[in-house]
């Protein structure tokens, strides 16, 4: 009970975070921290915490393969949105997730599942150069941040509590789902316009790389440290390397 109570009150604080920097410094730094693994990051400790290390690790090889297909779904509706309105778009963008998480799940390799997600990341970084540095915040309508807590809330007790049964394959497939980012990207579309959604999907991607580190070093270290190293080691290393690649992204576009 105790530790469901921390799922239930961490949480909503990230979303509300998310949700200020948004609505404080505009679309793209809002997607930025939507990217950093504020939902699969917690998910995989709880794992640990509940089903153990061994367990959490194995789900760190299925988050590898949802990092890649929550790419796909992106550079889907990225792709989409160029002609389509905002719902075709976000159909196509589950599409293409879908699609490639059943083609990625039969991959065993973690370095080829990281290398094809950084490949991933670096497409959708250059169809995305272009996009405005987001200094505007986007509208959000009032029920928008209880609905998101709401949805990353309800996502975080499922896969944890589910986990026996999802197994470490499909719990890990589903940590990485960006149930904070997706809302802010469709939001920001409907509110602002395709070029504002455009520079939060950029934001958004900036993240992944960090989320790949993160879950390499759960995979790497589940096997031979405790909890507490494994975790504070992957936090760490996951946000440098997403501090590192944005410091280096918009620099060179300055």
């Amino acid at each position: 009970m105790g530790l469901l109570a921390v799922k239930l009150a961490v949480t909503p604080l990230l979303m509300a975070l998310v949700t200020l920097v948004n609505r404080r410094f505009g679309s793209a730094a809002g997607g930025i921290v939507a990217g950093l693994p504020l939902t699969s990051g917690p998910i995989s400790i709880y794992l640990a915490l509940e089903q153990g290390l061994p367990f959490a690790g194995e789900a760190a090889h299925g988050s590898l393969v949802g990092v890649g297909a929550v790419l796909a779904s992106y550079l889907a509706y990225l792709l989409a949105s160029r002609r389509l309105s905002v719902l075709p778009s976000c159909l196509t963008g589950l599409f293409g997730f879908v699609v490639w998480a059943v083609a990625a799940g039969r991959i065993d390799s973690d370095t080829a599942l990281v290398l094809l997600d950084l490949a991933l990341t670096g497409l959708l970084l250059a169809l995305t150069r272009g996009a405005p540095a987001g200094t505007r915040p986007a509208r959000l309508p009032a029920w928008d941040l209880p609905a998101r807590i709401a949805v990353s809330t309800g996502l975080v007790v499922l896969v944890t509590l589910g986990a026996p049964l999802l197994g470490p394959a499909l719990s890990g497939l589903l940590a990485p789902v960006p149930v904070i980012a997706w809302p802010l990207i469709v939001f920001v579309h409907a509110q602002s316009g395709r070029p504002e959604a455009v520079a939060t999907i950029r934001g958004t991607v900036s993240g992944a790389v960090g989320l790949c580190a993160f879950n390499l070093a759960v995979i790497r270290l589940a096997p031979t440290e405790g909890i507490a190293v494994t975790f504070a080691v992957a936090l760490a290393v996951s946000l440098v390397v997403s501090l590192v690649l944005v410091g280096v992204i918009y620099r060179r576009r300055a």
